[in-house]
């Protein structure tokens, strides 16, 4: 079975300087892992976490991957792209919409699994998130 974990990241400040990635697996094995800085423009932290979903989403659907596991961090997303919790932002409505469109296509599943709890998928994707951002020179806080 395949399963992915996405991830945004936001640094400085909220909107601040942003970055995505995602990591995929075959069983226990990393298949991809890419990443992305979304700068320089400020975005928020779930404009992030919805790019790294997309990001993700956008790459299954161009290798013809079908069927996925997917786990994010993000309530959020989880929950607006699940269609059980309210978007309030018209930038993040788009997004989610790409997001919905995208998963129901490629008859994936979008799980909730909580952050920086020792989950090896999840602690990667945010650990190429980090190191996105180390690479444009943004700052840890």
């Amino acid at each position: 079975m395949m399963t992915a974990y996405c991830d945004g990241a936001c640094r400085v400040s909220n909107p601040g300087q942003t970055s995505c990635a995602f990591v995929l697996y075959d069983g226990e094995q990393e298949k991809e892992a890419k990443s992305l800085y979304l700068g320089p423009e400020l975005h928020t932290n779930n404009y992030a976490e919805y790019m790294g979903l997309t990001y993700l989403l956008r790459w299954l659907d161009e290798h013809g991957i079908k069927n996925v596991e997917i786990f994010s961090d993000s309530k959020v997303v989880v929950g607006q792209v699940n269609q059980t919790m309210v978007i309030n932002k018209s930038e993040l409505r788009v997004l989610a919409s790409i997001a919905y469109f995208l998963l129901v296509r490629g008859r994936h599943k979008l799980i909730h699994v909580k952050g920086h709890d020792g989950n090896k998928g999840n602690e990667r994707a945010d650990r190429l998130c980090n190191e996105e951002l180390d690479k444009a020179g943004i700052p840890r806080s």
